[in-house]
């Protein structure tokens, strides 16, 4: 059996699913939900709703088959749900069709995402390290927080496995995705046929075990590899082979324990010579994360974002599998329905108009999909889509030479390909990016909210359409966000004393701007903390006082409010970081306790300024210093019984007529009481500086008497 290219309608394939949006409003109703009318007569219609990241569904609102809107009474602002809708229909083909969406209106940013577990294969490491460490601060930009471990490409994958596990065991709430980089060894398992290829050889057959990223997701499942003989399959060598013992596990579907608990995603440029253009796989690597740098920081050429999804489906409804109701519920969610187009020449289209989203279906084999286009055709023509849903035979298992599901990761050097994924069995919805969710988020409604845990099971023939199948995988990022926000510019910093003041330049030419917020953390690691009140959309600068010594790295992140066909989010831009080594006076730490602890506060009101209270050697802010202030002795003389502090600078200072005074001796921080001949004081060879019982004495040796004197000090 092979899939082909079908006449079935277009409608028909979109009557698959139920095609949801919403409209948010900051008054009542603040979320109203539209979605499609059915292609067959709608018979029910229950809709539901929950948390978003809940499990219990509850009961449900039944609505008359016909209806097509509901307001949300109970939805109120900076909350954000998940809806549901199930309808009924008279259709053999799709009795039931559902659909899912997040949407809120003016839903709080996510600050802290949580962590990822970056895996890279040690040996693009060195040659990638300045990339790598960007690609770490980008991700910690975003909110997250990474573990990183470095493999070999020729390590088991159980070996592997247990240095994913290792991490996860850190932070086991916490922690999210998996994100493997370069070559890392690939898992295989199953009996499974996801494209359908199970006709005898000499025909192509196409079903054993297929790579199986989700292994190094699931945190407590047991993988064995002991059941299953299978060395059928004919189109790849034996590739596909699995027999007991050979390192391919035997679990076909993401069932019960099997169910991963962590997104997976790869980026894996290896073996793609015969369409690379002669460009070296560290190289491919290379152009991909600075391309995905670009993309996060809004740099070019994502300036602008082609905020629409473009539909080029040559299998329409084909055995009931309608993968591009997927592609059209999600442009949808993220565009509205008036940014979702049916196009029939991909290639063209995408290499002149930039789209966030594109989906592809066609007749595949490894290296492309008829209809569509080729690996060959990712190498020779930039392709301007970000997201990509390709569907066809063949190239879903991707751990093949020049395999056309990973190629769009590799594009030209004006090409934009960041995630790719096969979508078909099964369908891919991405509804949470339009919530400001990530990859993973849409990975995990596929994996648990599209899962079938009760069969069909692999490897009947009947069963090659199931959802569990362990095959699904992302390449690319798996925590990518659909909608970048323009971040600060001209981050920089300055310290007085004390006193740390950051200064930013705003985003331009975003009319949704809200404004900044601050974050620090002791490593540019992270994990990052907010500080202050969120910065206003006028202000372009933030202050704090410390009071010890500390190494901190400040991130300015702004903040955007971002509206699609679903929700209205707070949407937080790429974090812009900045070190900062701040050197505390001991007077800060001094005056840590008092209620008011600037220099001149007098916090016990002895009359004695806290600044001067502290460089006199007053023990703390509170104790009486009226004792220690300065005075004139009756011959003239000034006394200081000065403490002597380090971190204090102190000036002895006179006039004769109170309107003109000189430095006739300093103590610079850090250095010793001096005289001082460059002071402008006509008898500065007259002044003499002395210790007497711990104080220093200062005298004008050639006018005793008529004098003023006065103790200047700073930090």
């Amino acid at each position: 059996m092979s899939l082909s290219a079908q006449s079935v309608a277009h409608d028909e394939m979109r009557g698959a699913l139920v095609e949801m949006r919403a409209v948010v409003s900051e008054a009542p109703p603040y979320v109203t939900l539209q979605w499609n009318p059915a292609f067959s007569p709608a018979t029910g219609l229950t809709v539901y709703r929950r948390a978003a990241g809940a499990t219990d569904w509850g009961e449900g609102f039944v609505l008359p088959p016909e209806s097509l809107s509901v307001e949300d009474p109970w939805a109120v602002p900076g909350e954000l749900f998940e809806y549901r809708i199930v309808r009924e229909q008279d259709s053999a083909l799709h009795p039931i069709a559902e659909g899912h969406l997040w949407a809120g209106v003016n839903v709080p940013a996510v600050e802290a995402r949580g962590r990822i577990i970056l895996v890279v294969d040690d040996s693009v490491a060195e040659p990638l390290e300045s990339e790598i460490e960007r690609l770490v601060l980008d991700l910690v930009g975003d909110g997250w927080v990474v573990a990183r471990a470095e493999v070999s490409r020729t390590a088991s994958v159980d070996a592997v496995k247990a240095e994913i596990v290792s991490r996860y065991a850190v932070d086991p709430e916490s922690t999210k995705a998996v994100f493997l980089l370069g070559h890392v060894p690939v898992p295989y398992s199953g009996v499974v046929c996801p494209d359908g290829h199970w006709d005898p050889p000499p025909e192509a057959h196409h079903r054993g075990a297929w790579p199986t990223d989700a292994y190094y997701g699931d945190m407590d499942g047991v993988w064995t590899d002991t059941e299953i003989d299978y060395v059928v399959a004919n189109v790849s060598g034996t590739r596909n082979h699995n027999v007991p013992g050979d390192g391919k596990f035997d679990q076909s579907l993401l069932v019960g324990e099997h169910l991963p608990e962590l997104a997976v995603g790869r980026v894996d440029l290896a073996d793609l010579d015969g369409v690379a253009n002669g460009v070296s796989e560290v190289e491919l690597l290379r152009r991909y994360l600075d391309r995905h740098h670009a993309f996060r920081h809004r740099l070019a050429p994502f300036e602008t974002l082609g905020e629409r999804a473009l539909i080029d489906d040559n299998f329409a409804n084909a055995f009931g599998i309608s993968g591009g109701a997927g592609a059209w519920s999600s442009g949808i969610a993220l565009f509205g329905e008036a940014n979702v187009s049916a196009q029939t020449d991909w290639v063209a289209a995408l290499r002149d108009q930039d789209y966030l989203l594109a989906y592809g279906s066609g007749p595949g084999s490894f290296t492309g999909a008829g209809g569509v286009s080729t690996s060959l055709d990712f190498r020779d023509t930039r392709c301007r889509v970000v997201f990509h849903l390709l569907f066809g035979s063949f190239f879903g298992d991707w751990d093949s030479a020049d395999n056309y599901l990973r190629a769009p990761l590799m594009g030209t050097p004006e090409s934009h390909g960041l995630v790719s994924v096969w979508a078909g069995v099964p369908r891919w919805n991405l509804f949470p990016l339009a919530a400001g969710g990530t990859m993973a988020d849409a990975w995990h409604h596929v994996i648990r909210d599209l899962n079938h845990p009760e069969g069909p099971f692999p490897p009947a023939d009947d069963s090659w359409t199931n959802p569990d199948q362990a095959h699904v995988a992302i390449m690319g990022d798996p925590v990518l966000r659909s909608h970048p926000a323009k971040p600060v510019t001209d981050l920089d910093h300055s310290i007085d004393v004390n006193e740390v003041t950051l200064t930013w330049t705003n985003p331009v030419g975003d009319p949704n701007f809200l404004g900044c917020r601050i974050y620090r953390a002791p490593s540019a690691a992270g994990p990052f903390v907010r500080v202050g009140e969120p910065i206003g959309p006028t202000e372009t600068s933030y202050t704090e006082t410390f009071l010890s010594d500390q190494t901190w790295h400040y991130m300015v992140r702004a903040v955007s409010l971002q509206t699609t066909g679903a929700a209205s989010y707070e949407n937080l831009a790429q974090g812009k970081v900045v070190k900062l080594e701040i050197d505390v006076p001991e007077f800060a730490q001094w005056a840590e306790d008092l209620e008011d602890s600037s220099p001149s506060a007098d916090a016990n009101a002895d009359g004695v300024g806290n600044l001067l209270a502290y460089a006199l050697g007053a023990p703390n802010g509170l104790q009486f210093a009226g004792h220690l202030v300065p005075s004139i002795g009756a011959d003239g003389r000034f006394l200081v019984a000065s403490s002597e502090r380090s971190d204090v600078k102190y000036e002895a200072q006179l006039s004769r007529d109170l309107a003109q005074w000189f430095s006739v001796a300093e103590k610079p921080i850090g250095g010793a009481w001096q005289l001082n001949p460059a002071s402008g004081y006509s008898d500065q060879e007259s002044v003499v500086l002395a210790e007497v019982n711990g104080a220093r004495e200062f005298r004008d040796t050639s006018n005793p008497r008529r004098l003023f004197w006065r103790l200047l000090v700073g930090l």
